[in-house]
């Protein structure tokens, strides 16, 4: 090796410990910078001849691919509990603290306990005054609650919409950096570009569930949890949401768009073809995916809970129940109930005993009038133990019975005199033995000749007459009905009418009041599966009592559960970024220790320039 070669190495030596020196000053300048990764030179042996020497190749980004995968992942994940836990602690502040001034079930005991003073002293004109207003402070909270969720749920369809502006601008963001990364796969400044590519995929990821990949020319392909491709190089897809404002509790997401009462995300190819992303289930992680779930399902299944409330609480207190006279046919054994004052949503239960050694079950027929309301929705409810039929009365008497018989099949004779309904088991076959049949028309008036104690007084304001039925005509009757639920004014303006029941009634007879407390406190309801209380699939029999309770105790539970969720979830996205810095993040320590290496290495080629400098001068002075 000859001085010029070692000259020539030295420099090359220089000029790659320049461009460490560099790469280490560009690391600690943005020690602090978000998104930045560590840069580290990467050198290579150079062959000259028979002399080796070293040649800078790149300047490289120091990460984890896969564990930024896993990142941005788990950072969708993130976004989905954070956002859940958030909007469910609005939910729980919206009810109130248990036990707390402004919460529901305060308020609704403070309605029953003006009942309890108000049954021991009927004639007591303070203690009815009290009953009205405690009834027409639990009637303004389930207004004020409805009123609430339906404010977030109208929150969650603006969060959607600017969720779904913002991945637009994510990606065509990307798209710019992408083409440059491609174009250049030689600039000094691919690394910073790798950087705000990684950046804009950070950011993409907390609003839905991304997997990337990278070809052989660096461009940049995503596709989602479930499959769809939305960006290879440029979007393949264009994201767009027909939002809605003001939501009511009628507003919601159905596949139907004639039906369809909210914003849903559409998106738009490049062919012209578009889908429906929410239909689709394209979102299934990350801030989108919790907001379309908050609107859809968790905030409609509490206005549901609302609404089961008002519904019950009204109808316990307004509905007669008529049991059916035990009558014979031959072998055969029922009953008949008079089927006269059904209204609209008015039912009339069967129950019945498969043989030998069936438990009970139940069919619950609800009054339509008018084909167009069949089949009753979902939100009728019902199960295997209570089967939930409607049926038409518009073709008269024997058209319902006819309805009644195809309902129950074999096993049961299904006759009429009239509006007098008759039901009777197989006889002596002995496959069915009828246990119960049972009329609920709602009372519609507040006194009169032989009149009964059952009285409207919660009524619906939206309403034509204002009397609550549960009718599913035209729409169900309880959807939204916390949000009308009103007093009775007449009760206001008689205040009489809460004991009179007849113009006979003496003002201290404690009938009424006794009914008004036990309906509520004491008489078994049947709550259908639809409201999600503890988990439960089935149709319950709980007092309104036992409602309120349940209901308060089941947001309760979803929150602290929501919570323990994002809590874990924070953990698992603290542990991958704990990962992922171990390489990537710079170490201001670190650097300055490759620094002082770079010194050395520096010196140490300087001072061969410096001997070749000397031993040629001494040649050249031979």
């Amino acid at each position: 090796m000859g001085l010029s070669t070692s000259l020539n190495t030295a420099i090359l030596g220089l000029n790659a410990t320049q461009v460490g020196i560099g790469v280490v000053s560009q690391n600690v300048a943005n020690a602090g910078t978000a998104g930045y990764v560590r840069r580290v030179v990467t050198t290579s042996d150079s062959l000259s001849g028979q002399t080796v020497g070293t040649q800078t190749t790149q300047v490289q980004r120091l990460l984890d691919k896969i564990v930024q995968h896993q990142l941005w992942q788990e950072s969708a994940g993130a976004a989905y509990t954070s956002t859940r836990a958030d909007m469910l602690a609005s939910v729980d502040k919206l009810y109130g603290a248990p036990g707390s001034s402004t919460a529901l079930d305060t308020i609704y005991n403070g309605f029953t306990s003006a009942l309890q003073a108000f049954q021991n002293d009927p004639s007591s004109y303070s203690l009815r005054t009290s009953v009205l207003d405690s009834a027409t402070q639990l009637a303004g909270r389930l207004n004020t609650l409805s009123d609430g969720v339906q404010s977030l749920r109208s929150q969650a369809e603006s969060g959607i919409a600017a969720g779904v502006n913002k991945i637009n601008d994510l990606l065509g963001a990307l798209t710019t950096v992408n083409a440059r990364i491609v174009g250049s796969p030689n600039d000094p400044a691919l690394a910073n570009l790798k950087d705000q590519r990684d950046l804009i995929l950070s950011d993409l990821s907390q609003y839905m569930d991304i997997k990337t990949s990278e070809d052989a020319r660096g461009s940049t392909s995503i596709v989602t949890s479930g499959g769809t491709q939305i960006f290879d190089g440029r979007p393949s897809v264009v994201f767009s949401f027909d939002a809605r404002s003001g939501l009511s509790p009628d507003d919601q997401w159905s596949s139907n768009p004639a039906q369809r009462g909210v914003g849903t995300i559409t998106m738009s190819n490049t062919t012209g073809g578009s889908l429906d992303a929410i239909a689709n289930r394209t979102f299934r992680s990350g801030e989108i995916a919790a907001l379309i779930e908050m609107r859809d399902t968790t905030l409609v299944q509490a206005q549901t809970q609302l609404d089961e409330i008002a519904a019950q609480l009204a109808s316990a207190l307004s509905d007669r129940e008529i049991a059916g006279t035990a009558v014979t046919a031959g072998a055969a054994t029922g009953f008949d109930v008079d089927l006269t004052g059904l209204q609209a949503g008015n039912k009339v239960t069967l129950d019945y005993a498969v043989t030998p050694g069936g438990a009970t079950q139940r069919f619950t027929f609800v009054r339509v009038d008018s084909a167009a309301s069949l089949p009753l929705p979902a939100s009728a409810g019902g199960d295997a133990n209570n089967r939930v039929v409607g049926i038409d009365f518009s073709g008269g008497p024997a058209s319902v019975a006819a309805q009644m018989q195809t309902a129950l099949g074999g096993g049961f004779t299904v006759s009429n005199t009239g509006s007098v309904l008759r039901i009777v088991d197989d006889g002596a076959a002995g496959t069915r033995d009828v246990k119960a049949l049972t009329a609920r028309p709602t009372a519609t008036t507040l006194s009169s000749v032989g009149g009964s104690a059952e009285l409207p007084f919660f009524v619906d304001s939206g309403a034509s007459g204002g009397v609550f039925t549960g009718s599913y005509d035209n729409g169900s009757q309880t959807l939204g009905f916390a949000g009308r639920i009103q007093l009775n004014q007449a009760l206001v303006a008689d205040r009489s009418k809460l004991v009179a029941f007849e113009p006979t009634t003496a003002q201290g007879d404690t009938t009424r009041p006794k009914l008004l407390l036990d309906r509520l406190t004491q008489s078994q309801r049947a709550v259908t599966n639809r409201l999600g209380i503890d988990g439960s699939t089935a149709t319950t029999n709980v007092t309104v009592s036992g409602l309120v309770q349940r209901v308060v105790s089941t947001q309760g539970q979803a929150v602290e559960a929501a919570k323990r969720l994002d809590e874990g979830q924070k953990v698992a996205l603290a542990a991958i970024q704990s990962r992922f810095q171990e390489t990537a993040q710079v170490s201001v320590d670190q650097e300055m220790a490759t620094l002082i290496e770079l010194q050395n290495a520096y010196a140490a080629n300087a001072r061969i320039i410096s001997t070749v400098k000397e031993m040629m001068d001494v040649l050249m002075r031979v």
